[in-house]
């Protein structure tokens, strides 16, 4: 059997149809922390040729590796993973399967869960420190002052403020456990099969997932408008009914670098933190017409994080090439 996938792999590489990458061999050798390793995973027939091309449909453009001696740049990060997110093709992995905690990168899912409940974003509400203070992480809003739904949810996803994001569940009238079962049923219709929610804010380091999982993440989270105008704002600025003009920076870093300059652009992305996770960020970062997903779990510092994005981030489109539309 084994020899005989051997053989089909190389007549489909031959003729163009199966993209053949180090980084997914690595994967599905079990590399990837889901399998064994050295084990090769058994493909029924219907899996192995489920990613050829079908007769007057479309042909997938997988990105074509250029420079055969290149696999990647030297991270800290515990768990990465660079794909084309219209092919869905890896393009460098490392252990891209393991379940890790996320930190704030929580905050996506809560952000999904609060506009599933249809807010009015215009309504103004007041932080109540009784019920929705939280230490850990700065506080930008002041309690007691009225600020948007919107602003609310601004401030969660740029500042990554917890006390604002826990608040996201009293304003939509849901418990803080009703609210939760919905993040883990939703990522279960996402297919974030080892994706596992425990709180809002990303505080618990029951928040776990993997770098393949928060892919699917972060598509649902462009999808909704606001939540894609926050991860690309590198700052905002809210008012509270008192007056009080309050600036946010981005925790995203790399929005304010040459990532979101020129061709390149910060499409979607989320940090996070516990010393349980490490530091962690999960972006889409595109160049032209071209888009791809880069995660880092568990590097080594704040600085690392965002320095191992570009840095995969630029190998990624130096050493791949799109087919001409």
């Amino acid at each position: 059997m084994i020899k005989l996938l051997s053989q089909i792999l190389i007549i489909a590489s031959i003729s163009g149809l199966v993209p053949v990458d180090a980084a997914q061999l690595e994967y599905h050798a079990g590399a990837g922390g889901g399998l064994e390793q050295g084990l090769l995973p058994v493909f029924s027939q219907e899996e192995l040729f489920s990613s050829l091309p079908v007769a007057d449909e479309r042909p997938i453009d997988y990105p074509v590796k250029v420079d055969k001696d290149s696999y990647g740049i030297v991270t800290t990060a515990k768990s990465a993973l660079v794909m084309d997110v219209d092919s869905g093709m890896m393009m460098y992995a490392k252990r891209p399967q393991q379940i890790r905690s996320i930190g704030s990168v929580t905050k996506l899912m809560s952000a999904l869960i609060f506009l599933d409940q249809n807010p009015v974003l215009s309504r103004v509400v007041q932080l109540d420190s009784d019920q929705d203070l939280v230490y850990g992480g700065r506080i930008y809003l002041n309690f007691n002052d009225g600020i948007s739904l919107e602003d609310l949810l601004g401030a969660s996803l740029v500042g990554s403020d917890n006390s604002a994001t826990k608040s996201l569940a009293r304003f939509v009238d849901l418990t803080e456990e009703d609210f939760v079962a919905k993040m883990n049923e939703k990522a279960r219709e996402l297919g974030m099969v080892n994706t596992r929610f425990a709180d809002l804010t990303g505080l618990d380091a029951g928040n776990v997932s993997t770098t393949h999982d928060l892919t699917k993440l972060l598509i649902a989270a462009e999808s909704e408008v606001i939540v894609k105008k926050y991860m690309q704002s590198p700052a905002i600025t809210v008012r509270q009914s008192s007056g009080t003009s309050i600036q946010i920076d981005n925790t995203n870093a790399t929005l304010k670098s040459y990532l979101n300059e020129g061709d390149f652009s910060i499409e979607a992305g989320k940090t996070g933190f516990l010393p349980q996770a490490g530091y962690v960020l999960a972006t889409i970062v595109g160049e032209g017409d071209h888009r791809i997903f880069v995660v880092v779990l568990g590097a080594d510092s704040a600085e690392d994080r965002f320095v191992e994005v570009k840095g995969l981030s630029s190998w990624a489109f130096k050493t791949f090439k799109w087919p001409e539309e």
